[in-house]
């Protein structure tokens, strides 16, 4: 079964989005957004890709990164595999 790549990033202003990248436009991408600065939890992350369409495999889990910005800050970045629900 076909595999996509899922993305949670925290936006310019604090809150977070996830997103799964999928062949084609970038604008087409399914995307939620969670409101406030925390961290979503693993279950808020399972049910926004459940409302989406999507699921991480069994036995899956995130894996986190720290992307170092120029301008002098630090971007956290999740990703994980997920398959169509």
């Amino acid at each position: 079964m076909t595999t996509y790549r899922v993305v949670l990033a925290q936006g310019p202003r604090g809150n977070w989005r996830l997103f799964v990248a999928l062949p084609g436009r970038v604008a087409n991408w399914p995307t939620e957004e969670f409101a406030g600065a925390a961290i979503p939890s693993v279950s808020a992350r399972a049910a926004a890709l459940e409302r989406l369409g999507y699921r991480l495999p069994d036995g899956s889990s995130w894996d986190w990164d720290e992307d170092a910005d120029d301008a002098g800050g630090v971007v956290l970045l999740a990703g994980a595999q997920v398959r169509p629900a």
